[in-house]
């Protein structure tokens, strides 16, 4: 437990830690105050607070439904270090957050060190083991960042920029960016203009990998966007 919180904010990244795993999904603000009977600015605030603890994450969705072009809400998941800090039992779902928050800080590193060096070493890197299990989230996150990456090498700027526009909260639907990545990397390696082994992969796994995208829950594919959005402004 982080000595700086108070008990409030304690109880308030308990539920919030509660929610997530009963819902398996970021946990929106009110909903939160409902359970812990509280306001909800009062809840909010909270959260904010916590995310400067680096205990909260926030992300903003658009409603898959909303009527208003561009509508969004605030939704909060607990971070890899809440999980440590609270000291929950080392079961599936803490596990699996925690594996992805290394794998994430892991590959945000690898794009920061190629700056300037051979992309075929990072290209290695992102497609490690993935002809074992490409349609895995941890896989996936590989190869559609090899993908970003290897479009950013051969300078297709038209093509970086619209996927760039998809794969943010006002773009398309999650799945439907993730299938458009995926889509244009395809299309670059029947051209032959990607990476040889990412090219490789993509044509002899094309409908393994499409089909996995198309049966991610929403938390992966919430997080594999997340990731690719981050990934995607940092080139």
């Amino acid at each position: 437990m982080d000595k700086t919180l108070s008990h409030r904010q304690q109880e308030v990244l308990n539920k919030l830690v509660d929610l997530y795993y009963e819902a398996g999904e970021p946990i929106h603000y009110t909903t939160l105050a409902k359970h812990l009977g509280i306001g909800g600015v009062s809840t909010y605030e909270m959260l904010r607070l916590l995310e400067k603890h680096g205990l909260v994450e926030a992300e903003y969705q658009r409603p898959e439904a909303a009527s208003v072009p561009g509508r969004s809400m605030v939704v909060f998941r607990p971070t890899p270090s809440a999980i440590q800090r609270l000291k929950l039992p080392a079961g599936k779902e803490g596990r699996a957050m925690e594996e992805w928050g290394l794998l994430k800080a892991r590959i945000l590193q690898q794009i920061q060190d190629y700056r300037g060096k051979n992309i075929k070493t990072l290209m290695d890197e992102l497609l490690e083991h993935v002809h074992d299990q490409p349609g895995s989230l941890r896989n996936l996150a590989g190869i559609a960042t090899a993908i970003l990456v290897n479009l950013k090498f051969l300078n297709a700027k038209d093509e970086v920029s619209e996927l760039k526009s998809s794969l943010s909260t006002k773009g398309l639907p999650g799945v439907a960016s993730l299938s458009a990545l995926i889509g244009t990397g395809i299309n670059f390696s029947i051209s032959k203009r990607l990476y040889s082994g990412l090219q490789e992969l993509l044509l002899n796994r094309a409908g393994q990998i499409m089909t996995a995208i198309a049966t991610l829950n929403a938390e992966a594919v919430s997080r594999l966007r997340n990731l690719l959005g981050e990934v995607a402004s940092s080139l």
